[in-house]
C-alpha cells in the first residue's frame, strides 16, 4: 500500500471504532454488536462479533492515558471545524474532492446524511469509509479544548446511537476486511 491509500488507511483508522452509514441500515436501534469479518487470500474467512459492551468495559479497563486522544492541534481550530460540519450538514449530497492519478484515486463526497472517502491504490488496494454527520457532532462535542484531546468514552457513547451498517470496508491484494455496526 503507497501513496493515497496509505492515506486513505490512516484516516479510515477513526472509522474502524466510530462510524457507520445508513446506506442498508436496517433499524435505528442503538448498535450492540461490531462484526468484524475478514476474508484472507490464502485462508479462511473469520468472522468475530464484538459486542458494544465489552468495547465500554475493555475502555473500562484501559489505561488513563489511552482513554485520551491527543490532538493538541486541532484546539485552535475548532470553531472552524464546528463551521465545517454545520456546512456540511445543510449541503446537498455530492463529490466535494475528487483527485486521480494514473494509479491512485480518492473520492471525499457527502451522500446518505455521511461525510464519504474511498481510496483505491492501483487496483490492487481499495479502502471505503463513512461517517455520519451526526456522529461527527458527537466527536466533535467530546473534544475538550482545555486539555487538547478526545474523549474516547465519549466517543464510544457516541458509536452506542451511530445508525446500523457498513463501516469500513478494505480490500488489499485478495484481502478483504469489513467492519459493521449492528
Amino acid at each position: 500500500m503507497n501513496g493515497f491509500a496509505a492515506a486513505g488507511a490512516v484516516l479510515a483508522l477513526p472509522f474502524l471504532l466510530f462510524a457507520a452509514t445508513p446506506s442498508q441500515m436496517t433499524t435505528s436501534a442503538p448498535t450492540s454488536v461490531l462484526l468484524v469479518e475478514v476474508t484472507p487470500e490464502d485462508g479462511p474467512r473469520v468472522v468475530v462479533p464484538v459486542p458494544y459492551a465489552l468495547v465500554r468495559a475493555g475502555l473500562a479497563l484501559a489505561p488513563r492515558d489511552v482513554r485520551r486522544i491527543p490532538v493538541p492541534e486541532l484546539t485552535p481550530h475548532l470553531e472552524d471545524v464546528r463551521t465545517v460540519l454545520a456546512t456540511l450538514q445543510e449541503a446537498p449530497d455530492g463529490v466535494f474532492i475528487e483527485i486521480e492519478s494514473p494509479h491512485e484515486h480518492v473520492v471525499i463526497s457527502k451522500g446518505e446524511g455521511a461525510l464519504r472517502i474511498t481510496v483505491v491504490d492501483g487496483g490492487e488496494t481499495r479502502v471505503e469509509a463513512a461517517l455520519p454527520l451526526s456522529l461527527l457532532a458527537s466527536a466533535q462535542d467530546a473534544f475538550d479544548g482545555e486539555t487538547g484531546s478526545l474523549h474516547t468514552g465519549a466517543l464510544v457513547r457516541a458509536l452506542r446511537h451511530a445508525p446500523r451498517g457498513p463501516l469500513v470496508h478494505l480490500v488489499d491484494g485478495g484481502t478483504e476486511v469489513q467492519i459493521r455496526a449492528w
